[in-house]
């Protein structure tokens, strides 16, 4: 019982879908799979594949086999500007048989170049359609005779030539894929570079200042110059979270602060006993609102340690973190000092920078005080 030819088609065609060639994006040994089984199957002589070049001013051969020889070889480039009249027809985006090919009005600039050397007598011409554009064709040729294309055969053209269409897409992604991952390492070895400037500009900075600072010859621009350096840390250590985190456009505000009280503990309260209680939920803040946010809290904090804790008693801080809502923060920070003097924000103890801070981001900032201690909190 003969085979039915159908099946066969299908088979072949469920064969060379599992080709790895495919999910690899390699167009040239795809298209010598695809070539080799239409050659066979449709017991055809001759069988390529072309891809239009970027301008698509001409056609330049992938492969071509010939099945007499049993060869894979190049047709060369077949140039718009010589056969314009092919060129416009193929444009067309659709199958083109020719069962005499050489009658056809659109292949007579093909005729004595092409069709008459090559000993073709028919063919099949199916476009490679990526993103509504041509970008190529498969010509499927038939040598000595007329041969009249079924439908059976077109179908099955039609199946192959869009295996090597899904091939050249994942080759697209692939060196789309490819560019991005250069794209993204040349941007982290950017940021890597401009945050070692960054912190070694404000580690000169600071130094600066701490030998500035060694030369006063009095305790108040002494603390001065300290105020400065504290901010300075501040700043640098804001930056720091940014980069460890990986997220250029929001500090994780959480390691922030646990950094920043570190600082605090060593500079501050190293002869001071501070029971610090946290409650920080893991909260992304803007850097527009980050970096006034976080000279704020560093100047509270210097003020708690400065003012709030003494050296003879237990001394607590008690800092909260929260995002009540999407992008609305509450920070929380209570000590429990003897209160703020009634003329506090006049008495040079950083407010006036405080509430020039909470213009700058749209906050508010309420504060409670008594002898039993005091309690900001501020609302973004």
């Amino acid at each position: 019982m003969p085979l039915n030819r159908s099946s066969v088609f299908l088979e072949v065609l469920e064969n060379l879908s599992k080709s790895t060639y495919i999910s690899e994006g390699d167009d040239v040994a795809m298209a010598k799979e695809i070539l080799y089984s239409a050659s066979h199957f449709l017991k055809i002589p001759r069988a390529n594949a072309w891809l239009m070049n970027d301008d698509e001013t001409a056609l330049i051969c992938l492969v071509a086999y010939d099945r007499n020889r049993d060869d894979f070889y190049s047709e060369g480039v077949l140039k718009a500007v010589d056969i314009p009249l092919y060129f416009n027809h193929i444009r067309r985006n659709d199958i083109i048989i020719s069962f005499d090919a050489r009658k056809e009005e659109f292949n007579q600039e093909l005729l004595e170049s092409y069709l008459i050397p090559h000993n073709i007598y028919s063919m099949m011409e199916v476009p490679i359609i990526l993103s509504g554009e041509i970008r190529g064709i498969i010509c499927f040729e038939n040598t000595d005779d007329i041969r009249n294309w079924n439908n059976d055969e077109q179908h099955f053209a039609l199946a192959l030539t869009q295996l090597l269409t899904l091939t050249l897409e994942t080759k697209e992604k692939n060196l789309y894929r490819a560019e991005l991952e250069k794209l993204v390492k040349e941007k982290s070895v950017l940021i890597a570079e401009i945050n070692h400037r960054v912190k070694n500009n404000l580690a000169v900075i600071t130094a600066l200042i701490r030998a500035e600072s060694n030369r006063v010859k009095d305790e108040y621009h002494r603390e001065l110059f300290n105020n400065i350096l504290s901010k300075s840390f501040s700043l640098s250590t804001l930056q720091n979270a940014m980069y460890q985190s990986q997220n250029y456009n929001q500090a994780n505000f959480s390691e922030f602060i646990r950094m920043l009280l570190g600082n605090m503990n060593d500079t501050y309260g190293y002869h001071k006993k501070v029971q610090i209680s946290l409650d920080l939920e893991e909260v992304n803040i803007n850097v527009s609102k980050a970096i006034p946010c976080s000279l704020i809290i560093n100047e509270i904090l210097t003020n708690c340690y400065k003012y709030a804790f003494k050296e003879d008693k237990d001394n607590k801080l008690v800092l909260e973190l929260k995002e009540p809502k999407e992008n609305s923060y509450m920070i929380r920070i209570e000590d429990n000092g003897p209160g703020l003097p009634e003329n506090y924000r006049t008495k040079g103890t950083g407010f006036e920078l405080i509430d020039g801070l909470i213009d700058q981001v749209d906050g508010k900032l309420d504060i409670q005080t008594s002898s039993a201690g005091t309690t900001f909190i501020i609302t973004l």
